[in-house]
Order: C-alpha cells, then structure tokens, then sequence
C-alpha cells in the first residue's frame, strides 16, 4: 500500500507545464511574491500588487442538489445567508467589475462558484467582453445549461471545466441529485463540436470530484472524457473535511485501489490531443487536507467577489461573515480603498488556518512564498540573476 500511494503521478511528463501545476506560481515571484511577503509583514513602503484572478460568483443558485458542494451551507442549508436580491448580479454592475478589473491589472476572471454561473443569463455574452478587456475568461459549470449561444461564447474562453464526476446516469444522479447525465454529455460534445468548427483554443475538461460514491467510475469516466474529445480529463479529491460541516465525514477511500484507476486514467494519455491531471498534492496520501504553510498570505493572488455584494478572503470562505474583506456594491471603489490596507494585512494575519481553513486551494503559492519570500536569511535564495 505504501509503495502504491509513493508511485503515484499527477500529470504525464509531457504535460508538466500545465494549469493544474502549483509550480506555476514560481512565475510571480517577482511581480506578487516579493511584494506580498514585504507587505504582509509591514515593511515600510510595501504595497499589495492588484491580484491575478478574480473568482467570481455572479449567482447564488443552482438547478443541481449536490450534498459535497462548498456552496451548499448557504444554498440550501442556510439560503437565508444570502438575501432574495442578492441572488443575481445585474449586467450592469458585472460590466462594471469587469471595467474595474481591468483598470486595476487583473489578468484572468473565472465565472462559477457559489452555484452554477450560467443561472444568470447576465454572464452568457460575458465571455467576449472580458476578452474586449484584455483579461483571460473560464468558467466552472455543471454543464446542464450550455445551449448553442452559451456554447459559441466559451469559445472566448481560455478554459471551460464541467463537472460530471460520474460515467455512467446512475452514479451522476446520486452525486448531484438531477437525471440530467445525458444532457450533460451531449452539451460536451456541444462544446467539442464548436471548438473545432471555429478553431477556438478554448480548452475543455472533463471534470470529475472524487467522492467515496464515485471513485470506482473514476477510469470509466476517463474512457467517456477521451471518447467525447474533450483535451482534459481533471479528477482530485472533494473536501469532506470543510470546516463550515456540521457533521463528520467518514473518508471510506480504498486508496489502493484509487491508485491503480489512476495509472490506467494515466495510460489513456497522449500528452496532446487528450491529458489526464489526477490532482493530489494539497491532501496527504490518505486525500485527507493537508497545510504545509502557516500564513494566509497566497489568498491575495486572487480576489473573492460573490452575488451577495461582498469581497472575502478566498474561495473556500465565501459568504462567511469571519472572512469578509469588503463591499464592491453599490460602490465598487470600496475595493481600492480596502485592498493592501492594515485592516487587510491584520486579518490575514489573524486567520488560524489550522483551526478555520480545511483544504486549501492556494495553499501550495502560500508555501512558496513563506519559504522563498519570506525567510530572514536569504534575500535571494535561488539566485534569479543567475540562470
């Protein structure tokens, strides 16, 4: 078993330059790196530079019912957290976001989160205006809703991911609560269809949450991904151990079995037209959370902004009133003054991410930039002006 869990592969190595790859954050370390540690640790002069992504929610609604979703405290459980006119962003204020970004230096804005973006018929032409801004467009869906309009406008998009996370109508059924497999599949091939008829280099993944209801459909899911022609299948752990859970959640994995699916999802990999990415270094072997970092200082790498009218720390603590950073509506300047702030910095600092944080989605650029920003011996540690 030990051995097992040791040979495991993320990525083929003809794909190692990929978006899945932590590593990537080592190409900010001058532009964000540096100048977050210097800022996070009060050093005179320090300025926060604007963040790379916005994370956007532009809805708080869902036509799916899935019990592992991190929006589910708020959309089912407690709906009451977001007010009635706070479920939707008008057209207007998202174009306002998307002017602002801009301005700001933002480089990439990913629809989804806190539901399923396109309920929101306001983001469906919102791809090609990002585009007109000079920013990289994404979105995260559940698919269910991609028609031929939603479908030509990802074309502007730097990537799409769908999640599936099943083979076969049955398991999709039990993991999301909606027989709406079938549509799901043919929306793929929607997508795949379009992209070869206009060229786009829009890159489409199969998206596949590992839960203990579904691994074991995990390479027949993979076999479906390459069949549709989709370029990425994208299978990682789901976080059962949030802290927003009321209750405990037993992680019934057979690991060893988890790994051999993974090598065969890894043989169907060419490398080119279709990449498998079985993503696991932000959990332990045993895909329970892992913090190898002490600060919450990646967190500024993005930018959190939900329906609700709120900014907050990051995407695993939306619309958690402990982690609000600020308003951006109605006045959208609120973000200019509250950004690189001491009310900022200090409540970075007093987040307990052992304690508050389950797994991290930012917690490998955290490492990076405790260990390369951040240390008191070396201003320098791996000698930049030397290739």
């Amino acid at each position: 078993m030990k051995d097992v869990v040791e040979k495991r592969s993320e990525w083929d190595d003809k794909s190692k330059y990929n978006s899945f790859n932590s590593y990537k954050g080592l190409a900010w370390y001058q532009s964000h790196y540096v100048p977050i540690a210097k800022w996070f640790k009060g050093e005179d002069g320090a300025k926060l530079p604007p963040p790379i992504e916005l994370s956007l929610d532009p809805g708080h609604l869902c036509n799916f019912d899935c019990g592992h979703c991190n929006a589910q405290r708020y959309l089912v459980i407690n709906p009451e957290e977001v007010p009635e006119d706070k479920k939707l962003m008008t057209r207007e204020h998202l174009r306002n976001i998307m002017d602002f970004m801009a301005e700001w230096g933002v480089k990439g804005v990913c629809l989804g989160g806190g539901g399923e973006p396109l309920m929101n018929k306001a983001v469906w032409d919102l791809p090609s205006y990002i585009k007109s801004k000079g920013m990289d467009c994404s979105f995260a869906t559940n698919g269910s809703l991609i028609n031929e309009e939603v479908a030509r406008e990802m074309m502007n998009c730097r990537w799409v991911g769908v999640s599936l996370d099943a083979a076969t109508r049955e398991t999709f059924e039990k993991i999301h609560g909606v027989d709406l497999f079938d549509r799901v599949v043919e929306n793929l091939k929607r997508l795949v269809r379009i992209k070869e008829e206009t060229g786009s280099k829009v890159d489409i993944s199969y998206k596949f949450l590992i839960t203990p209801q579904n691994y074991h459909e995990v390479y027949e899911a993979c076999k479906l991904a390459k069949q549709i022609g989709v370029r990425d299948f994208h299978a990682r752990p789901v976080d059962l151990e949030r802290k927003d859970f009321d209750q405990a959640i037993d992680l019934n994995y057979n690991m060893e079995e988890i790994q051999k699916l993974f090598q065969k999802c890894h043989e169907l990999n060419d490398g080119e037209n279709f990449r498998v990415f079985t993503i696991m270094h932000k959990y332990d072997p045993q895909f329970r959370v892992m913090h190898t970092f002490k600060n919450c200082s990646s967190s500024t790498l993005m930018f959190q902004c939900c329906s609700d009218g709120n900014v907050y720390v990051c995407a695993d603590h939306r619309i958690e009133p402990r982690f609000k950073l600020c308003s951006h509506s109605p006045d959208i300047q609120e973000i200019a003054k509250f950004w690189g702030s001491n009310e900022h910095r200090e409540l970075l600092k007093s987040i307990c991410v052992d304690k508050e944080c389950g797994r991290c989605t930012y917690g490998e650029y955290a490492r990076q930039i405790e260990e390369l920003a951040m240390g008191s011996n070396e201003d320098d540690p791996m000698c930049l002006g030397f290739p």
